[in-house]
């Protein structure tokens, strides 16, 4: 039973692993070499942060866990935690580098590459979708729906490739980043489209939006009064 609700998971895992770098083999078949390494040098810079949502999620999944065997309002409220978490942190992570693209390009890789800065640009926005990927996968597992997990994944490499085949030849690498940054988004929200998920993706929008944190300052000027 158990290797049988994996099974999706790991799926969803090769699949993970072919999209994160199809967009470069695409890159050097349909470019060449030298585009293709100032888009490596991009994604390198956004891939480093990718370890943070994975350590949070090992962190707080086991809490999660067993609010959910205690109560489920208690449950539902550790998840919009862990969503604002995440959604602060990959928007914390995403605006300074948006910002300061250029001089991290020119100090990291030099001048010669700064045809990747709109790149970095662009990919590091990914991030935000990475990151409650991340979140809402343990949803997924905690719910015993690690199916959906395989189906959003596959979803999101089929719109990556076809968006990279389209819009590679007319903006280039560019287009690869924009490719990426609407492939991936569309991943992690299409759960909206399957049963008892959608109230997940209501508070990722929640948190992406900082509605929540709004609501703890409301309620923390109720205890005042």
């Amino acid at each position: 039973k158990i290797l049988q609700d994996a099974f999706p998971l790991l799926l969803a895992g090769v699949v993970v692993a072919i999209y994160m770098k199809i967009d470069q083999i695409m890159i050097k078949k349909m470019l060449d070499n030298t585009q293709a390494g100032y888009y490596a040098a991009a994604v390198k810079i956004c891939e480093l942060w990718y370890f943070i949502p994975m350590a949070i999620s090992n962190s707080l999944f086991p809490a999660i866990i067993n609010a959910k065997k205690v109560n489920e309002k208690i449950y539902q409220q550790r998840m919009q935690q862990f969503y604002d978490i995440m959604s602060w942190l990959s928007v914390g992570i995403a605006i300074p580098l948006t910002i300061f693209a250029p001089q991290i390009i020119k100090l990291l890789f030099g001048a010669k590459f700064i045809s990747a800065v709109p790149v970095l640009q662009i990919y590091i926005w990914s991030a935000v979708a990475t990151f409650l990927g991340v979140a809402s996968s343990q949803y997924l597992v905690a719910e015993n729906l690690t199916k959906i997990s395989f189906y959003r994944t596959f979803l999101g490499m089929v719109v990556n490739v076809a968006l990279n085949f389209i819009l590679i030849p007319k903006i280039g690498i560019v287009g690869s980043a924009v490719a990426t940054l609407v492939s991936y988004s569309l991943a992690t929200f299409s759960i909206i489209f399957y049963k008892n998920t959608f109230n997940q993706v209501m508070m990722m929008l929640r948190s992406l939006f900082f509605i929540s944190i709004f609501d703890y300052f409301n309620k923390t000027n109720e205890i005042k009064r």
